[in-house]
């Protein structure tokens, strides 16, 4: 073969296959979840999925799912093996966000993976929550308008401030977990009880106060939450959260909840 011959030829590169993490992060997300109730796994919505689901705007960047407690192990290599790198928690990230770093198990869904632009997938154990089967509810997944995955499990309105209360009582007031949980509960009764668009009114500012009837939501919010122990919302030994959300309502003060006392 002449040395022009070979010049001629081109030489052609075998197709690269695409990376899973080269989609987006949402259809990634949606890869991992159809997986995931492939091999059985049930996923329940949690964190900010069900708070943006009771109003709160919430930016989503990391997608948290609770799953049966024996099957974390098995829904985290079943990720792995998915293409979705499993990324332990820095020290950092224990210290400014407690349990929800430790408890969690999370997996990269972007390429990218500096602070500003990675976003996971976190997994963590339903008994973490301390939600039951029975508080649940069979919802279309909120990660896309036009999801892949089968629908997906999530916690009824009452159950999430029962769970948010519940928790709280593994911990001191002065924990990472703790602060995160108060934020959280503040933040779903000025939406999604008050029906607030800021979330809250500055309690000195007589105007907006008036404009907003913040002592009419007030009185509704507080007249919703007892009477949910009336149509047995709560479990039982756990009235008392009736009343202990309505001092929250009333007051905006979360401080006062019942905590661990420190060690």
């Amino acid at each position: 073969m002449s040395v022009e011959s070979l010049l001629s030829i081109t030489l052609v590169s075998p197709p690269r296959s695409r990376g899973i993490l080269e989609n987006t992060p949402e259809h990634v997300l949606d890869l991992a979840l159809s997986r995931l109730q492939t091999v059985g796994i049930k996923l329940v919505e949690w964190r900010h999925l069900v708070d943006r689901r009771m109003g709160v705007p919430a930016l989503i960047k990391n997608y948290s799912y609770l799953v049966p407690d024996a099957l974390v192990p098995q829904a985290s290599h079943a990720l792995t093996d998915l293409g979705l790198p499993f990324v332990p928690p820095t020290k950092f990230e224990i210290s400014v966000y407690g349990d929800f770093a430790v408890r969690g198990h999370s997996h990269r869904i972007t390429q990218a993976i500096d602070s500003w632009r990675v976003q996971h997938l976190v997994i963590y154990p339903q008994s973490f929550a301390t939600l039951a089967d029975s508080e649940f509810e069979m919802r279309p997944p909120s990660h896309l308008l036009s999801p892949g995955c089968a629908p997906v499990l999530v916690p009824t309105a009452p159950a999430v401030y029962a769970s948010i209360l519940r928790m709280m009582l593994q911990y001191d007031k002065f924990h990472a977990t703790m602060r995160i949980l108060q934020s959280q509960l503040s933040e779903l009764i000025g939406y999604h009880l008050l029906g607030l668009s800021g979330g809250f009114i500055d309690v000195d500012d007589d105007e907006e106060w008036e404009r907003w009837d913040v002592n009419r939501r007030i009185s509704d919010a507080v007249y919703l939450v007892r009477s949910s122990g009336v149509d047995e919302v709560w479990r039982d030994g756990e009235e008392w959260m009736g009343d202990a959300l309505a001092e929250v309502v009333k007051t905006g003060h979360t401080e006062h909840l019942p905590h661990r006392l420190p060690r």
